[in-house]
């Protein structure tokens, strides 16, 4: 499988995670995923939450399985000031559901390979 402008080989890692057992779920397809439990995943962020991975399907039950994308390349939606393309400061989670953000202190998960202003999307390698 090929990603980004040049293309190459790319090595994936999909675990099969589950939806919080309570509380509102509303997972898209390709939204930004956080740790909150043994193998359970939120779109909902705290301040600059680590990045887990990424959802490959949409979920909208409590305790329902779904496909995480925790290695490989994924491209996620950011909201605020654009994460770095410098190699080493990676994204956390954002305050906007299921999008990134640039860290505003320390590092986050990943490295940035690639930032499209115009989609407002990122390229990130987990």
């Amino acid at each position: 499988m090929a990603y980004g402008d040049i293309g190459g080989a790319v090595t994936e890692l999909v675990l099969t995670c589950r939806t919080p057992a309570t509380g509102t779920v509303a997972i898209e397809k390709g939204d930004a995923l956080t740790l909150v439990g043994p193998y359970t995943v939120s779109n909902n962020f705290s301040l600059e939450d680590p990045v887990f991975g990424q959802a490959m399907a949409s979920a909208n039950a409590n305790d329902a399985a779904i496909p995480v994308k925790v290695r490989g390349v994924c491209i996620f939606r950011y909201s605020g000031t654009a994460p770095s393309l410098d190699g080493r400061t990676g994204v956390v989670g954002s305050p906007q559901a299921g999008n990134v953000q640039a860290p505003t202190s320390g590092y986050g998960t990943g490295l940035v390979l690639k930032v499209d202003n115009t989609s407002a999307r990122v390229h990130v390698l987990l």
